[in-house]
């Protein structure tokens, strides 16, 4: 049990602090809990694809958001080879836990710019698969970066800020 109590208080305020100590704590944990914000932070996505990217050849690219915290440990360990092969499934078992954005991208490609909006702002998770033919985890989480490049190379791919221009 919490108790508070200030030196020099008359017994009415201490009695007054001992009963009210807890629910200040409990408020206090409260408010603080508010301040918290689980949701991603991400708010664009852009890419930049090499010339010589997956073997010069087309590259899938997918962002999922994810709405439904039990979700996100598997997303977390998933390979992208194993989200491509089970990506329907999936998508069919959680009809309301993920989003799917599905991209194509060529080699030598600037873009697209894809805008987190809606109910994707509302995620609480965000993670990119990308499927080289190339083994690899070719997976990365986004949520904690408000804009997101995904630089996609010969073999894999590589996340950073984008450049301000």
């Amino acid at each position: 049990m919490v108790s508070l109590s200030w030196s020099g208080e008359g017994a009415a305020t201490g009695r007054f602090a001992r009963r009210a100590g807890p629910a200040a704590v409990l408020l206090a944990l409260t408010l603080a809990g508010c301040g918290t914000d689980s949701r991603i932070k991400t708010q664009t996505l852009d890419m930049e694809v090499a010339a010589n990217a997956n073997a010069d050849n087309a590259l899938a690219v997918d962002l999922v958001l994810v709405y439904d915290t039990t979700l996100i440990p598997a997303f977390a360990g998933m390979t992208s080879a194993d989200w491509f092969k089970n990506r329907e499934p999936m998508k069919l078992a959680n009809p309301t836990g993920i989003e799917v954005q599905t991209f194509e991208v060529i080699p030598g490609q600037r873009g697209p710019r894809y805008l987190i909006s809606g109910r994707g702002s509302d995620a609480l998770g965000a993670f990119v698969f990308a499927g080289y033919d190339s083994p690899g985890p070719h997976r990365a989480r986004i949520d904690g970066m408000p804009a997101v490049l995904l630089r996609l190379g010969e073999k894999d791919f590589a996340v950073a800020a984008p450049s301000l221009k």
